[in-house]
């Protein structure tokens, strides 16, 4: 049985949640051997989390893709009983090859989609945890949602997102408890993270006497370029291995750092199963 980890911020636009979900799951593919599930907001076929795989003229031909792929595909099997966790595969697309795919989202209009599916959406995201060793979801960022709440349930690890915004921090962290109390395993992230900042992870988490493992991720205008331009699986790859005093090392260590803590979370971390990649590192 494979382990479910969600992305989620509960500030809206400041701590980069879909970028550090991108981000960990491509390193993921890269360096370790489990097989990953990427699935980013499944209400919309056009999410950055697709996109940021794909150059845009690839993108735009999806339009006249065949609709036995994605979310929508799933329900109509799921609703006919048909559907088998060793069907999953022929659902999804290739990222990297035996690594990581992605489960595209549906082609309906969104409001449309959640009405007509929300109920129908926790039996196939059960059995996903059947067929891969981790599924990464975008639980996206704000007020919680009925949607949000079953990913929320569904998650074995809950990865928070947060800013280095102390007005923002001293709102959110009384209101979040339901949420970290609820999942027996929590990491905290500050994405888009200022290192020159006074407002450090150290700092913060002093501050509000908070205990959970945190991780920075800096702000990188390459990374982010990359994930609008569809390359961001060859940014990584150019990059994994850059000196330290290379202007992308703090982002690549960083990114590390968060991968290797996911792994740990879920139990990946045994040798020939999910073990990381030995590459000279």
């Amino acid at each position: 049985m494979g382990f479910t980890v969600v992305f989620w911020s509960p500030i809206s636009g400041q701590a980069g949640t879909t970028s550090n979900l991108i981000a960990a799951a491509t390193l993921l593919g890269l360096e370790y051997s489990s097989r990953l599930l990427l699935l980013g907001h499944l209400q919309s076929e056009y999410a950055a989390v697709e996109r940021s795989f794909y150059p845009r003229r690839s993108w735009m031909s999806k339009a006249d893709a065949s609709s036995d792929a994605g979310i929508d595909a799933l329900l109509r099997l799921l609703k006919n009983r048909k559907l088998e966790p060793n069907m999953l595969r022929d659902y999804t697309l290739p990222l990297l090859a035996e690594r990581l795919d992605i489960l595209p989202g549906s082609k309906k209009p969104d409001v449309a989609f959640v009405s007509s599916e929300q109920d129908w959406l926790s039996p196939p995201l059960e059995l996903t945890r059947r067929a891969y060793d981790l599924v990464l979801l975008d639980g996206g960022s704000g007020n919680v949602s009925a949607w949000t709440q079953v990913l929320l349930r569904q998650a074995d690890l809950l990865v928070v997102c947060l800013p280095q915004n102390l007005l923002k921090l001293e709102q959110v962290f009384p209101t979040l408890e339901a949420q970290l109390l609820s999942n027996r395993k929590l990491l905290l992230v500050f994405g888009q993270y200022d290192p020159r900042s006074a407002s450090t992870v150290k700092n913060v988490m002093r501050q509000f006497h908070r205990r959970e493992h945190a991780y920075p991720i800096v702000h990188n205008a390459g990374w982010l370029d990359s994930t609008q331009q569809g390359d961001v699986v060859r940014f990584l790859f150019r990059n994994r291995q850059v000196p330290r005093d290379h202007e992308n090392s703090l982002f690549i260590h960083q990114l590390r750092s968060l991968a290797q803590a996911i792994v740990q979370c879920t139990g990946l971390s045994k040798p020939l199963f999910g073990g990381k990649e030995d590459d000279g590192r």
